[in-house]
């Protein structure tokens, strides 16, 4: 009897032993199969990822096309560029009645209203892209209104608009300015303030391919002169762009008799419409 139940002991034990060695197969089968979805999973959303990454850069070339075709043509009326969109995931929105401009000069303690007006941007929209991108500066920075000739008048970032992340592009005015003649020994101080302007512009939707044409259509100057004492050092030009401000201060020069500002608003007309080819 006690050679029989050693014997049935020993028979369960071999048993036990066959059988670990298949469920450990299944273990091992399971967390592999576990850890290789897992890769999987990952490795799509990565490629997701990289996928919506490049569909951002191509919007963001196309974009700087779009941009410096404007800056090309805004100074040159009847020049023309056309350029074509390939399809990005989003949607390109061009539109005239935005990014209000407001430029005012103190001069001497008063405040005169010089420039208002809409001056209108483009901006492309996406329908996903990578979050990190969000803020960052494309061409130009924050700054409303500029005083040195190396600055972009453009500015392109991308934000979060109401439903999409966007590529947003619009313009700033820009100060230059030069000593002129003596008149009646006033010296003459030339200030001059340029805007880019796409208020006549079409306002547009359009997505997939397509193609839009760049039209520099004509460049209008507006003069404001004032004649001040020689105690008067400076004029202050405060831009009020889209509810963002900055104010800038120009220097000026006086003769005997003072000094004149001369100062000129250049604005450039540009026209962004669709196109069928």
């Amino acid at each position: 009897m006690r050679t029989k139940g050693i014997n049935g002991f020993s028979k369960l034990l071999r048993t036990r032993r066959g059988l670990s060695v298949p469920v450990s197969l299944l273990v091992i089968m399971f967390s592999f199969t576990i850890v290789s979805t897992i890769a999987y999973t990952y490795s799509l959303t990565q490629m997701g990822n990289r996928k919506e990454d490049l569909k951002l850069f191509a919007s963001e070339e196309k974009m700087l096309d779009l941009e410096e075709a404007v800056s090309d043509v805004v100074w040159s009326p009847g020049s023309i560029r056309t350029l074509a969109f390939s399809d990005y995931g989003g949607q390109l929105r061009v539109e005239p009645d935005s990014n209000r401009l407001l430029i005012n000069v103190t001069i001497d303690g008063s405040t005169y209203t010089i420039f208002n007006s809409s001056t209108g941007r483009f901006i492309y929209e996406l329908p996903s892209t990578v979050v990190g991108h969000c803020g960052s500066w494309i061409r130009g920075d924050d700054r409303a209104i500029v005083n040195r000739s190396a600055s972009y008048q453009a500015q392109m970032s991308v934000e979060i608009g109401d439903e999409n992340k966007e590529l947003t592009a619009r313009y700033r005015p820009l100060v230059a300015s030069a000593l002129g003649d003596l008149v009646s020994d006033r010296r003459v101080n030339n200030i001059r303030i340029y805007i880019v302007n796409l208020n006549g512009s079409e306002s547009i939707e359009s997505g997939g391919e397509f193609h839009v044409r760049v039209v520099g259509e004509s460049v209008s100057t507006d003069i404001h002169s004032y004649d001040l004492d020689a105690s008067v050092t400076k004029v202050e030009i405060k831009a009020v762009l889209n509810g963002t401000e900055r104010t800038v201060e120009v220097p000026l020069t006086a003769g005997a008799s003072g000094s004149t500002a001369r100062i000129e608003v250049v604005a450039g007309m540009v026209v962004i419409e669709g196109v069928s080819v």
